[in-house]
């Protein structure tokens, strides 16, 4: 059940989570018991349908506890607790917030975006990064939304949950998880092991790394003639292990982890050099743009690149001596990275049943 809830009065119209409200926000609500009458549109459930009358909500207090509940002919039957935010809640913010601050950057918490949202914290950094903590159960249309509102508003917003758990959602947006730990009070720096974080490794397309070639085929569940495995190399999103929130903290606004598509079209936070080999091996982009229908290939990367240095007109002319599309993988190479890791992994077998 989801606690997330609108709240509209005046200029300020906010997705807020009642099971996880602030001081300030947990007063406010508290004193809109015996103010809203139906059709006032102060409250609106998001279980509900927004444009349907069902989705308002008054504040009732029961034996000490406030409650968020639906007037009477909501389609929705649940009511909805009002409680400030857990001491766990607040932990893992602290968290972030010491992390980011020991790594130079200012940071806020509870910081609008103005397009609705309020980030759990916000580090100001070269790119921006917003956090959301997640603790409670939430409808995955809701954080896409969230998600594309954030980052409509300049924030690249990156979920955290406190657990290895892996809602659905969880990579359909930027997301991160961390070992079990006791949040009661704050862990010491570098406690928090990052789960989420990935490696693109080129990775031989056989059965042993993939039930069906990546890159056609079957997606994200739906129905469709899935492509037999094509013995070509693919980049592999694999664990990267060894690093902790700490350093994601100090990585996500300086730019060295970005967010992505892969070949499934599944999100994740990887470093732009294993951006860059994703491009060079599959010719796409991997761009994340939140708010956009997923595509299957995205928008194909350029083949080519001209050299602005007059300098170097020879070396912007070379192209792979396999292939004939990208240019060498690295200086003096006559290989493309992609063709010089096919050739790298192929076995004798492959070499003598040709003869």
């Amino acid at each position: 059940m989801s606690t997330l809830v609108r709240y509209i009065h005046g200029q300020d119209d906010r997705l807020i989570d009642l099971a996880h409200l602030n001081s300030q926000d947990f007063e406010l609500i508290k004193s809109l018991r015996g103010e809203i009458r139906r059709h006032d549109r102060v409250l609106l459930c998001q279980q509900a349908p927004v444009d349907d009358e069902g989705a308002e909500m008054f504040v009732r207090l029961t034996r000490g506890r406030y409650w968020a509940v639906h007037f009477r002919g909501s389609s929705c039957t649940n009511d909805h607790e009002i409680a400030e935010e857990s001491v766990e809640h607040r932990r893992q913010k602290d968290y972030w917030q010491r992390a980011a601050e020991d790594a130079g950057y200012q940071v806020t918490q509870e910081r609008r975006t103005g397009r609705g949202t309020i980030l759990d914290v916000a580090i100001d950094g070269p790119y921006r990064t917003g956090i959301e903590v997640q603790r409670s159960a939430i409808d995955p249309t809701l954080v896409k939304s969230r998600t594309t509102k954030s980052f409509g508003a300049g924030w690249l917003p990156v979920w955290f949950l406190d657990s290895d758990r892996t809602p659905p959602w969880f990579t359909q947006v930027p997301a991160l998880g961390c070992n079990k730990l006791a949040w009661t009070s704050l862990p010491p720096p570098r406690a928090a092991t990052a789960l989420g974080p990935r490696r693109m490794i080129p990775t031989r397309c056989t059965l042993s790394a993939w039930d069906y070639c990546p890159t056609g085929g079957r997606h994200r569940g739906k129905r469709s003639r899935p492509r037999r495995v094509c013995g070509q190399m693919h980049p592999n999103p694999e664990p990267w292990n060894g690093l902790t929130v700490d350093d994601v903290a100090e990585r996500l606004p300086a730019g060295e982890l970005v967010a992505m598509r892969d070949l499934l079209g599944d999100v994740r936070l990887v470093s732009p050099a294993d951006l860059e080999l994703f491009q060079e091996m599959t010719e796409q982009t991997g761009e994340y743009q939140p708010g956009r229908p997923t595509k299957r290939h995205g928008r194909p990367a350029p083949r080519t690149a001209t050299c602005l240095n007059l300098e170097h007109p020879r070396v912007a002319a070379r192209r792979c001596s396999k292939c004939g599309l990208r240019p060498p993988g690295r200086p003096g190479g006559i290989l493309c990275s992609a063709c010089r890791l096919m050739l790298e992994g192929r076995t004798a077998s492959d070499y003598y049943s040709q003869l």
